[in-house]
């Protein structure tokens, strides 16, 4: 029991000194506990602090999702019978020489369509270029230009490249070098001319930044890889938020530990398809990267959520079948990484492209002389190929 008295103290015989208090203790403490103070009496000034959750399992919440209104529209590599034109630009970095080459399409205007990396490009630039490539045909070209301004920032080991217009410009990795290289095609062929032309994968953005926490953090999932011929060992994160429906998503992906830092490339790409509100984009992105191979790099891993080993030819090819596993696991997609549910994600193939082959290409009998397709066609009575004239008519 523990008596206050204002008044007296028996240790000492002066009086108390005024706004002290004087505490009697007549009986040993047994127990104890401490007392909250109610909800409601936090003072005025500490009122921010209110926002915290007290839970075990706190992630970030995301309290409002735009709805999609567009499709999500993404076309088929074109093959066009004749080839393509490309540019190439090469890069010094201080890992090695390697070249990044754009293709287009002339079809009434240049479009950028592909890139490439190649040489002794560093690790992971080369499955960052196949899946920029797939966000050069969205025909939203406003994400692909925030893509690769984003990407142009990654850091890493700065040095000096040329510009093609001469300029020397100091860049932060070889990952930003590949960028603005990329930037600066798409420039120079008009692909960013057209401003008011619809942006369906802006609009499906969860949110135009990638959300931050306070002091209070959010949880992630967190896997170890470690691939012992190339070296690599680290931790992958997927950071997570709850939406407004209370289902947890994904929508952010960083790297720790040993690794080519070529891949903060990827992952800064990845993440931002992440927040595509459709998750039938990020799978459509990481089923495009679950194949890729590196010389040399392959290796065996835990398959995920399974207690048996398998072949993964790359690091990246591992990261995306990690993601795709995660994304099952939350209900997103089934084993085989195709997304459940309402999805507006469209693959359309390049109509134009196919319908100028089909009309070049003859029906006809293949051609025993030199190998063409369906080039034997019958002519005033007599079968002749149209490709090297070979007539059974002599």
């Amino acid at each position: 029991m523990v008596d206050s008295d204002p008044t007296t103290n028996s240790g000492a015989q002066s009086a108390p000194q005024e706004g002290f208090m004087t505490i009697k203790i007549s009986a040993a403490i047994k127990s104890y506990r401490i007392v909250e103070k109610a909800a409601g009496t936090i003072k005025k000034g500490f009122a921010a602090v209110q926002s915290f959750v007290a839970a075990e399992d706190r992630r970030l919440t995301i309290p409002k999702v735009p709805e999609i209104s567009g499709v999500l529209r993404w076309e088929k590599r074109p093959r066009p019978p004749g080839g393509n034109p490309s540019w190439t630009y090469m890069v010094d970095a201080p890992g090695g020489s390697f070249a990044v080459t754009i293709g287009h399409i002339e079809n009434g205007h240049m479009s950028p369509f592909e890139v490439w990396a190649m040489g002794e490009a560093p690790r992971g630039l080369s499955a960052l270029a196949q899946s920029i490539s797939m966000d050069m045909r969205t025909l939203d070209r406003e994400w692909l230009r925030r893509k690769l301004e984003s990407l142009a920032k990654c850091p890493g080991e700065p040095f000096v490249i040329t510009m093609p217009n001469g300029i020397e410009t100091r860049v932060p990795s070889a990952v930003a070098a590949f960028a603005r290289l990329v930037l600066y095609r798409c420039e120079e062929l008009g692909a960013f001319s057209d401003e008011g032309s619809e942006h369906p994968l802006i609009d499906a953005l969860m949110s135009a930044k990638e959300p931050k926490t306070t002091a209070e953090g959010t949880l992630s999932w967190t896997v170890d890889v470690t691939n012992h011929g190339t070296g690599d060992d680290f931790c992958l994160f997927l950071k997570e938020a709850m939406l407004p429906n209370a289902q947890r998503r994904p929508f952010s992906l960083w790297l720790s530990g040993n690794y080519p830092r070529s891949l903060d490339g990827l992952c800064k790409s990845l993440s931002l398809d992440m927040r595509i509100v459709d998750p039938g984009w990020i799978l459509r992105k990481t089923d495009q990267l679950i194949d890729a191979a590196e010389p040399m790099g392959g290796f065996m891993a835990q398959v995920p959520g399974a207690e048996r080993s398998a072949w993964y030819p790359s690091t990246v090819a591992y990261i995306a079948a990690l993601i795709q596993y995660r994304f099952k696991v939350l209900g997103y997609c089934d084993e085989h990484g195709r997304p459940l549910g309402k999805t507006v994600l469209s693959v359309i193939n390049n109509q134009a492209m196919k319908e100028r082959s089909s009309q070049t290409m003859p029906k006809g009998k293949d051609c025993t002389e030199c190998g063409a397709v369906g080039s034997v066609v019958a002519s005033s009575g007599c079968e002749q190929c149209a490709v090297c004239a070979a007539s059974r008519c002599g």
